[in-house]
C-alpha cells in the first residue's frame, strides 16, 4: 500500500473515530466536516472542491438548523461551510473572463445597493440590527454572483435541478406528514399550534409562506431543467407539480398559489397548447369530484377567511411608509424600520429580535436604506426582468428554458409580499444567482457567435 492510499485510509478513520465521538461532546462534531475537507483534497483538485461545496452550501441552505449539531441549532451546516467556501473560491479565483458585461452591470448594482444602505448605517439608532442586515445584504450578493460563477453551462444547471428535485420531494413528505398529524420538525414556527393553523405545513422551513415561495420559485426549474425523456420522468414531473399545488393550497398562501397555477399553465401552454387547453377545459368536471371538494373548500377558506392577516399587514405598511415620510427618504439604517415599528404593535406580533417584520421587501429596503439605495436594487429589479424578456421574445419559439429567468422575476416582487424577511432567505438570491447564470450563459454565446460571424464576413 502506497503512502498516499495510507494517508486517506488515516483520514477516513480519523473522520469516523470523530464523528463516533461527537455523539458523546457535541464540540467535536465539528471537526468531521474539515477532515471530510482534507480527504476529498486527495481525490478532487481545488477547483472542483469549491465548485462541490458550493452545490452541498446551496443545498445546506433550504435545510437551515435541521442540519445543526446537536445543542448547538445556531451551527448548522451552511454557516459552517460558506466561510470555507468563501477560502476555496478566493483560492481558486482566476479572473472576470467568465462575467459577461451586461451582467457586470448587475452585479455592480447590487455593490451600490450594499455601500449605501452601509452609510445609512452612520445615524441608524439600533447598530447591532444594522451590522446583522448589512451582513444579508453581503451574503445575497454572494450567492448571486457565486451562482453565476460556478453555474456556467447547463450541464451544471441540470445536474442542480436533480438535487433540487430530492429536495422538493423531502419538503412535499414532510409536509404531508405535518398536515396528516398536526406535528412539525423543531424549527417550525408552527410548534405550539392549535386548532387549524396547527396542519398547515411549513416543510424544512420556518413558515408556511417560505415553503409556498420555494416551490413558486424552484418547482419550475426543477420541470425545465430536469431531464424527463423516460415515462418515470415524465410521471415524476406531473406528480411533482399537483403535490406542490396540494402543498401550496394546504399552506394558505394566496400569492403564492396564484403564482404557482399561472406558471404551471405557462409552462404548459408552452409545452403543448392543445394539452393546456384541454386542463382548462376540464377544470369543471375536475371540480365536481368527491375527492376535489375538501380542495375546493379549503381554496374558499384561503380567500375569504384571512381579512385579519390582510389587515394587519395593510397597517404595518401604513407605518411604514409615515416613517419613510418622516425620514425624509434617506433612511432609519439597516434592519431599523422593524425595530421602529415595534412601537406600534403588541408583542405578540413582534419578532425574536423584538422588530416586527415588513412583509414588503420594496418598502422595506426604501424605509431602512433610503432613496439612493431602494434606486440601486430597483434598477437591478428592472434589467433583470428587461434581460429576462428579452432572452425570452428573442426564442419565444424554443425551448421552455428560455422563459424560466421571466417567470422568476415576474414572480419575485410578489412572492416578496409573502414572505416576512425576504432578506434573510438564502433561496431567493440562490433563485437569482441561477437566473443571472442563464442570462450570463446565453449572452456569452451569443457574443461568441457574432465574433464568429464578423470574423467569417471579414
Amino acid at each position: 500500500m502506497n503512502k498516499a492510499v495510507t494517508l486517506k485510509v488515516i483520514f477516513v478513520l480519523i473522520f469516523l473515530a470523530l464523528l463516533s465521538v461527537g455523539t458523546l461532546y457535541k464540540e467535536v462534531l465539528v471537526l468531521p466536516f474539515f477532515i471530510a475537507i482534507v480527504v476529498f483534497s486527495f481525490f478532487f483538485t481545488l477547483k472542483q472542491l469549491a465548485e462541490m461545496t458550493w452545490i452541498i452550501l446551496v443545498v445546506a441552505s433550504f435545510f437551515g438548523s435541521i442540519l445543526s449539531i446537536p445543542g448547538y441549532e445556531s451551527l448548522f451546516l451552511y454557516r459552517i461551510l460558506l466561510p470555507v467556501q468563501v477560502l476555496l473560491l478566493l483560492l481558486t479565483w482566476k479572473d472576470w473572463s467568465w462575467l459577461n458585461r451586461r451582467v457586470r452591470t448587475l452585479l455592480l448594482l447590487l455593490i451600490g445597493w450594499l455601500i449605501a444602505a452601509a452609510i445609512t448605517l452612520i445615524w441608524a439608532k439600533y447598530p447591532v440590527a444594522g451590522f446583522r442586515n448589512l451582513y444579508y445584504i453581503i451574503e445575497a450578493i454572494y450567492l448571486i454572483g457565486t451562482g453565476i460563477y460556478y453555474l456556467d453551462s447547463k450541464k451544471k444547471l441540470e445536474r442542480l435541478a436533480l438535487l433540487l428535485c430530492g429536495v422538493i420531494i423531502i419538503n412535499i413528505s414532510i409536509a404531508m406528514y405535518e398536515i396528516t398529524t398536526g406535528l412539525h420538525l423543531k424549527k417550525s414556527a408552527l410548534n405550539g399550534a392549535i386548532g387549524n393553523v396547527q396542519f398547515l405545513p411549513s416543510g424544512t422551513f420556518f413558515n408556511p409562506n417560505d415553503l409556498a415561495s420555494f416551490l413558486v420559485i424552484f418547482l419550475p426549474f426543477v420541470l425545465v431543467y430536469m431531464q424527463s425523456e423516460t415515462v418515470f420522468g415524465k410521471i415524476m414531473k406531473i406528480s411533482l407539480s399537483v403535490m406542490s399545488v396540494y402543498i401550496i393550497i394546504a399552506t394558505q398562501s394566496r400569492i403564492a398559489l396564484v403564482l404557482i397555477v399561472g406558471i404551471l399553465f405557462l409552462l404548459l401552454v408552452k409545452k403543448s397548447w392543445k394539452w393546456g387547453v384541454l386542463i382548462v377545459l376540464s377544470i369543471p368536471l375536475i371540480i365536481q369530484l368527491p375527492a376535489m371538494q375538501q380542495i375546493t373548500e379549503q381554496v374558499n377558506q384561503t380567500y375569504t377567511q384571512k381579512d385579519t392577516s390582510t389587515d394587519l399587514r395593510l397597517e404595518i405598511t401604513n407605518y411604514t411608509w409615515q416613517t419613510i415620510q418622516d425620514t425624509h427618504f434617506i433612511g432609519l439604517g439597516p434592519g431599523n424600520v422593524q425595530m421602529a415599528l415595534a412601537q406600534y404593535f403588541p408583542a405578540d406580533e413582534q419578532n425574536g429580535e423584538g422588530g416586527v417584520s415588513v412583509h414588503n421587501f420594496l418598502l422595506e429596503v426604501l424605509a431602512n436604506y433610503g432613496l439612493l439605495s431602494a434606486l440601486f436594487l430597483f434598477l437591478f429589479l428592472y434589467f433583470v426582468w428587461q434581460f429576462s424578456f428579452r432572452l425570452w421574445y428573442e426564442n419565444k419559439g424554443k425551448e421552455s428554458w428560455y422563459a424560466l429567468p421571466l417567470l422568476i422575476s415576474i414572480a419575485f416582487p410578489f412572492i416578496s409580499f409573502a414572505s416576512s424577511t425576504t432578506l434573510e432567505k438564502s433561496y431567493v438570491w440562490i433563485s437569482f444567482g441561477i437566473i443571472l447564470a442563464i442570462l450570463n450563459h446565453y449572452f456569452k454565446r451569443t457574443e461568441l457567435e457574432n465574433e464568429k460571424n464578423n470574423t467569417f464576413n471579414k
